[in-house]
């Protein structure tokens, strides 16, 4: 419902925006309203900036600005997203979802697509209900679109399909994030498989290693091809002779009758999926393997995703970003593969509801392996794993305070917590005041 201006089939708008502060002159302003912000807060400012339309879910009106009012702002959002989509966007769309490696498959993927092409790609890790269609009106004639479709709850990747429609369709893996609201793996891989909901036609590409994945054999549709990728089995792409290190993954494949020797800079198996991944969407867009072969041995981790850093003889893992079972499960097995002191600051992996206490105990079982460790706990979950010789601190700060008492002198230190534990700040403060100010 238009409140305030008038109709005019010839009146055009520049771009169609959701932050107030990065409106110009034409553009259109949604007021969303989020958790910690309410986008209404901020109509003022937009308009000062130029906006010309204003979408909003209260009764307001402004002077020489069409305002629309509708129910949800979101919902509105996601719908002009699907109508640019449908009526603007006529090119290759590619949809990643699962448990984890969304982000470092997309970057992959998007530096392997770039090579030859002009892609568009979400920023970051927006691949919401808010991300993915700020990612579609940001169009603007590339010839590609890869776009990850996270999800915390049933129904939001069929949301996200429904508006995205994508060509080529790939789920990473199906793990234990959200297993506290979803209730079980079944549910998750239920859940992920809505990816397919806004196909037409196209590919579904999966990992042919995961448990749950590799049962899928088709779609209950003609149109959707189903290809398997991964090590193990017969699977549609393979990689053969891996040899894994701490810092490096190698191994090789088969295309087109010959060999081809791979490196990836990160070490361990638990990404090699998605590297394989990314190479066979290289191949299916006809790039050549040459040069998807100097991309992925070029490549670099994601901030706080497996970075390693070097400092006074330490290598600090900055992993820190999020954690699930089994990222923190790979990176646990990955630090084995190097020979020094390792000190381990792990913190709660969460969203695991009532499975929390038996996830991380099955952690605790894993930490036991390992030799040669110092063990630190933050979070109120991971305190499930007892032990004497470990250190349990309720939150970061209590961490930081402790931490003058721990000597880091060639060690292996790892950091690696689910988002909101705030990791970043004990990375920050051993950067910056353990190791004497370093850029990272």
């Amino acid at each position: 419902m238009i409140i305030n201006g008038e109709y005019n089939s010839e009146f055009k708008i520049n771009k169609i925006k959701i932050d107030s502060r990065k409106i110009k002159n034409g553009d259109l302003f949604i007021a969303i309203k989020g958790k910690f912000k309410d986008g209404h807060n901020y109509i003022n400012e937009a308009i000062e900036k130029g906006a010309a339309v204003v979408i909003v879910e209260e009764d307001i009106s402004f002077v020489n600005t069409i305002t629309i009012k509708v129910n949800d702002t979101k919902k509105a959002l996601l719908a002009l997203a699907t109508l640019i989509r449908n009526k603007n966007i006529n090119i290759p769309l590619i949809a990643i979802t699962g448990s984890v490696g969304k982000t470092t498959t997309k970057e992959l993927m998007y530096e392997i697509l770039s090579s030859s092409y002009n892609v568009l790609k979400n920023e970051g890790n927006l691949n919401n209900h808010l991300g993915l269609p700020m990612t579609l009106l940001g169009y603007n004639n590339e010839d590609v679109i890869i776009t990850e479709i996270g999800m915390n709850h049933t129904g939001e990747v069929n949301n996200l399909s429904n508006c995205c429609k994508p060509d080529i369709s790939i789920i990473t893996n199906i793990g234990s994030s959200h297993i506290g609201n979803l209730g079980s793996k079944k549910n998750i891989l239920k859940a992920k498989l809505e990816i397919i909901e806004g196909m037409n036609e196209g590919v579904l590409i999966l990992n042919g290693d995961d448990r749950l994945l590799k049962k899928i054999n088709y779609i209950n549709t003609n149109h959707i091809d189903v290809l398997k990728i991964g090590t193990k089995g017969e699977l549609d792409f393979k990689a053969y002779n891996i040899k894994t290190y701490f810092d490096k993954t190698k191994f090789e494949i088969d295309y087109a009758g010959n060999k081809y020797e791979f490196m990836f800079n990160i070490g361990g198996k638990h990404l090699l999926n998605n590297v394989l991944i990314a190479i066979y969407i290289g191949l299916l867009f006809d790039i050549d393997i040459q040069k998807i072969k100097e991309v992925v041995n070029n490549f670099k981790p994601v901030k706080s995703r497996m970075n390693i850093i070097l400092k006074n003889n330490n290598l600090i893992i900055d992993d820190c970003y999020n954690s699930s079972y089994e990222s923190l499960k790979g990176v646990l097995k990955q630090i084995q593969l190097n020979k020094k002191h390792k000190i381990l600051i792990i913190g709660d992996i969460l969203e695991l509801g009532k499975f929390s206490k038996k996830i991380h105990k099955k952690i605790g079982k894993i930490l036991k392996r390992i030799k040669d460790k110092e063990v630190y706990l933050i979070g109120d979950n991971i305190s499930c794993i007892k032990s004497k010789k470990y250190n349990h601190f309720n939150n970061v700060d209590d961490f930081i305070k402790y931490s003058e008492n721990i000597k880091f002198e060639n060690s292996l230190i790892l950091l690696k917590a689910s988002r909101s534990i705030g990791l970043d700040k004990v990375k920050e403060h051993l950067l910056n005041n353990v190791f004497n100010n370093v850029d990272f």
